[in-house]
């Protein structure tokens, strides 16, 4: 006798390994950067706070840094002025299909 479930399952999405790689990845840059956040935080020094930020935008992914400031301005408050970079898109030339003589 079979038995089959009344609600199909749904399944995520198989990860290739570099999908993989980056998801491990960006969890350990994460835990780091929190890291050396809090240990910045707690001793007071807003500089080098703000720099574990910049690196989560800059190394990690949007979400990083902006987990990162908020998880400072959850410490400091909203009342300190914070100033990040964000970093830039990489731009690549393009080439016009016309060359120039």
């Amino acid at each position: 006798m079979t038995y089959l479930s009344a609600t199909p399952t749904l399944r995520e999405p198989v990860k290739t390994l570099r999908e993989k790689g980056a998801d491990s990845f960006h969890a350990a840059l994460a835990a780091v950067l929190a890291a050396g956040l809090d240990a910045a935080l707690e001793a007071g020094d807003h500089e080098k706070a703000i720099t574990f930020i910049n690196r989560g935008f800059a190394e990690g992914s949007p979400q990083i840094g902006c987990d990162l400031l908020c998880r400072a301005i959850a410490v400091v408050g909203a009342a300190r002025t914070w100033t990040v970079q964000l970093a830039p898109l990489t731009q690549v030339p393009r080439q016009s299909g016309r060359q120039s003589s």
